[in-house]
């Protein structure tokens, strides 16, 4: 008897990765705020202002856990999507406000408390768990 091994469908993946959140002063001043750059696989680099930054995890704060998770799975979903049939073509925004949506949930589900905590990382979607994971270190 022969038995086909057939590998279980994937489903379609990204990968976010960030240097972490970055203080940034000018001029010798001491830093206030920063920004949070992270990247969309190898292809796009988003940023996130300081007051946008704030504004989006105050916003999450709000969030019952189902909510936060419905969120990440339809964001997350979406911005696979994108990927997988090439970001050159997507609208960049909606991409980058996903991909924005994903992170920052990520990061709150995983324990970070205040977004200037923010470490370097990797956040994996697994399309077919539809769930991220996150690993520190980018």
């Amino acid at each position: 008897m022969r038995t086909d091994c057939v590998a279980p469908e994937q489903g379609p993946s990204f990968v976010l990765s960030c240097r972490g959140y970055r203080r940034q002063s000018q001029h010798g001043a001491p830093a206030r705020s920063g920004n949070l750059s992270f990247m969309i696989g190898n292809q796009v680099v988003a940023e996130i202002c300081h007051a946008d930054l704030m504004e989006s995890w105050r916003a999450a704060e709000c969030l019952s856990a189902s909510e936060a998770m419905r969120m990440t799975e339809v964001a997350g979903e979406r911005l696979a999507e994108v990927v997988e049939s090439g970001i050159a073509a997507a609208d960049l925004t909606n991409a980058v406000t996903d991909a924005a949506v994903v992170f920052l949930l990520a990061m709150k589900r995983f324990g970070i408390s205040d977004p200037k905590r923010i470490p370097a990382c990797t956040v994996m979607w697994n399309g077919q768990e539809h769930r991220e994971h996150v690993l520190l270190g980018a």
